[in-house]
């Protein structure tokens, strides 16, 4: 069943590649550089063609509720349209050589590595993989959009999905196993990111060996944080990334290596290659075709992850601006805004997490942390500039003046404004203004050699990539971490955005870096030993997966088959009996542990789930339903007054009580004290009903049809419908 399920998700995955690629090359049909033009078009295929697939269902479940198998039949015409309507152009732009088809070594090497990567360490579970799982099923067995919440039975999901639900599709169209399909779409979305970065560096000028430079510094690269430990004497195996995604205080700093190699389905990591193809596509065409794509991409990443609207809008302004003057950029950008308010629509009428406004920050970057963090990627833009600065002036005192400058100027505003990244950050911005200057501004004569093509793009990249490092240091989003941990989720979405702009503009400023006429060999051998250093990491990674090769699977419930066979038995009989949307009680969670797992794997909605997640989603007005649901469930399961029992079941709707390991723990249990379990007595009136499932250790419970009480109803949580 696995094989001929995997066979059917492959040709889905070709069919939506064959329909994108059809799009693209339309949209490229006009592009001057026709070896540009067929590289886009083979690697941004499958991420366009799946979008396109999912926008028109997810579009009308804005309007009305949308059976998801309506959503699957929808991309089937539309998709065989582009193909038929624009097979012309898709014939006329690919490649005519075996050579120019080698850019799809780039997607499935990459794609081969993170499933390898993955394969010793399969489990979906710890950090927020239970959560993303729980997502991705519910899409994969709920009838209907718009989707409900999975841990929160009768409210809807008040999450952004758009990119899981863009994922999920092709799974759901296949019937491949969920717990193995989760590993297969990580792998699935590095591969679509490392083509997404090779397109970005192509259509914005780069050569190929620069492209694949970019999908290294995206897929691959790592932090100066693995050298550092490597000189302390850390063994190259043994070297902790996770100290190393938490490298500045109080924050998270994912980079893409890591985010991919965890195996988080999060909104970031889903978005990374819809990112990227924003920072490749936006503006690069003047046509109509053109403007929607941009319009369709931009709605496609802020409807996956919100947090990635600055970053989407710097993508757009920068694009248009390597390509055009001021004004006409500006216009430009605000005509794809247009164009993408319709497929904005369904993500924007959703509920979603509060937005609770914006602070100062009360902290700020260390010099050394953010080195440790950026070096790698910030050391070529620097010596990039420092180049094109020297070479702006004709005359040799006034091309020194200006290469000394801006690091002095840099200097300065750190010292007077206390924020080394700030006042650094905001000196290589001035630097960047003053090369394109009268290339925005055609007259101010400010800069006599303006950067063109490849290297004002890598510029202007590396530009906007320093305003997302730098906006953690001036403000942040409010949220309820607490003061210590005020910056943590701004520096974290921030940052992942930063690395986005980054990795390709470094790579397109690479041959400038390279191309000083002094200390030639000194700058190869200080960016040879940077390169050495960012690798650290990925190599250690890569060896201690060498050396777990005897443990190797993509199935992410076979933890539970060892340690749970009970639960992993339940689970199974769930998803053969239980109808889509059987409501189940099970003890709930806190996060980042292993209960509320029947619902989530068997992709059934449960009363609650993680409960803290679930503040984080609707917030402070949704704690006193929380803490409702949180008791009701332990009126369930301890209580020996049979009408308490009926009301809590009539009041959820609950189809399913299970009792297992995590039911009968005791008060010995540390993993969650605010949620402890029932002890071995859990769920007391288990001798009225029989059980439809009982095997090691666990049970599940089928309840009867109680009419319910008059006047009840379920509870609704304010601020969400």
């Amino acid at each position: 069943m696995i094989g001929s399920s995997l066979s059917l998700l492959v040709l889905c995955l070709l069919f939506a590649a064959l329909g994108g690629a059809a799009l693209v090359a339309r949209v490229l049909r006009e592009h001057e550089d026709r070896a540009a033009a067929a590289d886009a078009t083979l690697l941004g295929a499958l991420p366009v063609g799946l979008l396109v697939a999912a926008f028109p269902g997810w579009m009308l479940s804005g309007f009305t509720e949308t059976p998801i198998r309506v959503c699957i039949l929808l991309a089937i015409p539309v998709l065989a349209g582009l193909l038929g309507g624009f097979l012309k152009d898709l014939l006329d732009t690919l490649p005519r050589t075996a050579r120019g088809y080698a850019p799809l070594i780039v997607l499935f090497a990459t794609f081969l590595l993170f499933l390898w990567l993955r394969s010793p360490i399969p489990e979906i579970r710890q950090t927020e993989k239970f959560m993303d799982h729980a997502i991705l099923n519910a899409l994969l067995v709920q009838e209907t959009l718009p989707l409900g919440d999975p841990w929160f039975a009768g409210e809807r999901l008040p999450y952004y999905h758009f990119g899981t639900y863009v994922l999920a599709l092709p799974v759901r169209a296949s019937g491949f196993p969920a717990h193995y399909a989760y590993n297969v779409l990580v792998a699935l979305v590095a591969a679509m990111a490392a083509g997404a970065a090779f397109l970005a560096v192509r259509l914005r000028g780069g050569g190929r060996g620069v492209a694949v430079m970019a999908v290294l510094f995206v897929t691959v690269w790592g932090t100066l944080d693995g050298a550092r430990q490597k000189l302390d004497g850390t063994p190259l195996s043994e070297l902790d990334v996770w100290v190393s995604s938490r490298r500045v205080k109080d924050t998270i700093t994912e980079w893409p290596f890591f985010t991919l190699r965890l195996g988080d389905l999060h909104p970031h990591c889903v978005a990374i290659p819809l990112f990227l193809l924003v920072v490749g596509f936006a503006g690069v065409m003047p046509t109509a075709a053109g403007l929607v794509l941009d319009g369709l991409l931009f709605g496609a990443l802020v409807s996956a992850n919100p947090w990635d609207l600055p970053g989407a809008l710097l993508a757009l302004a920068v694009g248009n601006l390597a390509l055009r003057p001021f004004l006409r950029s500006l216009l430009r950008s605000l005509a794809a805004l247009a164009v993408a308010v319709p497929f904005l629509f369904t993500a924007l009428d959703s509920p979603r997490p509060p937005f609770t406004g914006l602070r100062a920050s009360a902290a700020f970057t260390q010099s050394w942390e953010a080195f440790l963090h950026w070096g790698t990627l910030l050391i070529v833009p620097v010596l990039a500039v420092g180049v094109a600065l020297a070479r702006s002036r004709k005359k040799e005192d006034e091309a020194f003046f200006a290469a000394t400058a801006f690091p002095a100027l840099g200097v300065a505003l750190s010292i007077v404004s206390g924020r080394p990244v700030l006042g650094l950050g905001l000196a290589f911005l001035v630097a960047v203004l003053y090369l394109a200057s009268s290339r925005f501004f055609p007259g101010t004569g400010l800069s006599e050699s303006v950067p063109q093509g490849a290297l004002l793009a890598g510029f202007l990249l590396t530009g906007a990539g320093t305003v997302l490092v730098m906006l953690p240091e001036v403000f942040v989003v409010k949220d309820n971490y607490g003061e210590d941990l005020h910056r943590m989720n701004t520096v974290f979405k921030c940052y992942a955005s930063g690395w986005l702009f980054l990795a390709p503009g470094a790579a397109l400023l690479l041959p400038l870096a390279l191309a000083t006429r002094r200390a030639r060999k000194t700058v190869r051998v200080l960016l040879t030993l940077f390169f050495l250093g960012a690798l650290a990491s990925p190599a250690g990674a890569i060896l201690k997966s060498w050396k777990e090769g005897g443990n190797r699977g993509l199935d992410g419930l076979a933890f539970m088959a060892r340690e749970f066979p009970g639960d992993r038995a339940a689970i199974a009989w769930l998803q053969k009996n239980a109808p889509p949307g059987a409501v189940i009680a099970e003890v709930p969670g806190v996060g980042y542990e292993d209960r509320s797992r029947i619902g989530t794997f068997s992709g059934r909605p449960t009363v609650l789930g993680w409960a803290n997640h679930q503040l984080v989603w609707r917030g402070n007005p949704a704690t006193p339903e929380i803490d409702a649901r949180r008791n009701d469930l332990r009126t369930l399961y301890t209580t020996t007054l049979e009408p308490a029992l009926i009301d809590v079941v009539v009041r959820y709707g609950i189809r399913y009580v299970v009792v297992g390991p995590f039911e009968k723990a005791g008060p010995s249990d540390k993993r969650s004290p605010q949620d402890q379990a029932y002890g071995e007595n859990a769920f007391a009136l288990r001798g009225k009903f029989k059980p439809v499932f009982e095997e090691q250790g666990t049970a599940i419970y089928e309840m009867p049809v109680f009419a319910p009480a008059a006047g009840s109803a379920p509870p609704k949580v304010q601020g969400v419908q």
